[in-house]
């Protein structure tokens, strides 16, 4: 195997590293600030019926979940978006009233959606611009 393919294979490794580095950083960014946004997801149980709140990074994490949203498109600047409105989301938690594990809708799914998606946009968005710098740099390097 020739020195410079493996030097280009180390290469695309190490983009691939740092482009899940990256992703990881940008998702830890995120939820921090949804956290220090104040927010809360309005729960409640469908067994016992309890209200409660849970925080972001509570609802983040991972485990079954499920929803019914339907798609709308509408113009936003000159771009058309396409953003689903959820009429129903509901995760398996532990209730804090009944102790059970079951199913607890979330009842503000529409706002929680509306004031993270800025807040993810720009720091993901950011994360892929500086993985597209590197591409070109990386492109013009090794043409």
């Amino acid at each position: 195997m020739p020195a410079s393919l493996v030097v280009v294979l180390l290469v695309i490794l190490a983009c691939c590293v740092a482009m899940v580095a990256l992703f990881v950083a940008a998702w830890r960014r995120t939820l921090a600030e949804v956290d220090a946004s104040g927010l809360a997801y309005r729960m409640r149980c469908e067994r016992c019926g309890a209200e409660f709140d849970l925080a972001p990074r509570d609802f983040a994490r991972p485990g079954m979940r499920r929803a019914r949203s339907t798609t709308r498109t509408r113009a936003k600047g000159v771009a058309l978006v396409s953003q689903p409105r959820y009429h129903y989301v509901a995760k398996r938690l532990a209730c804090p009233a009944c102790g059970e594990k079951t199913w607890c809708e979330n009842l503000n799914a529409n706002e929680a959606q509306d004031a993270v998606t800025p807040i993810a946009l720009r720091n993901f968005g950011g994360a892929l611009l500086i993985m597209v710098v590197v591409g070109f740099v990386l492109r013009a390097v090794f043409a």
